[in-house]
């Protein structure tokens, strides 16, 4: 199979599998309740905790997929820091945008918003793996962005701002 073409599937069974896979880290830790989970799944309703459905999925799918397409990539761990940036600033700013225009948004809306995210992310990300150089620099500059945003989740699971981006919307309550 041509690079390209081989590129092209991995791309898009990844597309489809963060998807598919945020939709199933929604329910995660709700379903189970184990502690470690909140680390990567949502623990509650708040829009915060909703930026793990973008962030775990992309993480796990790039483990499986990097095999496949290591000798395609270049800035591999920068280019998935950056798709997963444009994953949720693609969903949830147009999800703020909708609510700050029409007012509260339905499940329609995060659905689809969540989808376009998916799919900007993803593409953005290759985009970034095929057109940057490689660079130590990007590299570490990847790394912090992943760690940093990780380190986020955790503390903010455990210790939330008491604000209404942290607030769950069902419950009232913040964090876990």
């Amino acid at each position: 199979m041509r690079t390209e073409n081989k590129v092209v599937k991995v791309r898009t069974i990844g597309i489809v599998s963060v998807i598919l896979l945020g939709f199933l880290f929604h329910e995660l830790y709700k379903a189970t309740e184990i502690k470690l989970l909140s680390l990567i799944a949502p623990v509650n309703e708040s829009k915060w905790e909703h930026w793990k459905i973008v962030f775990s999925p992309m993480i796990i799918i790039s483990i499986f997929e990097y095999p496949f397409i290591k000798n395609y990539s270049n800035n591999y761990i920068f280019s998935l820091a950056l798709g997963i940036i444009a994953f949720e600033f693609v969903t949830f700013g147009l999800i703020e945008v909708y609510e700050f225009t029409f007012g509260q948004a339905h499940l329609f809306v995060h659905v689809s918003t969540y989808i376009m995210g998916g799919i900007t992310g993803q593409y953005f990300r290759y985009f970034l793996m095929k057109y940057t150089e490689p660079s130590r620099v990007l590299y570490i500059i990847g790394i912090f962005l992943l760690v940093i945003q990780f380190s986020l989740f955790a503390a903010f699971t455990f210790n939330p701002p008491k604000i209404d981006y942290f607030k769950d919307s069902i419950r009232g309550t913040y964090g876990i």
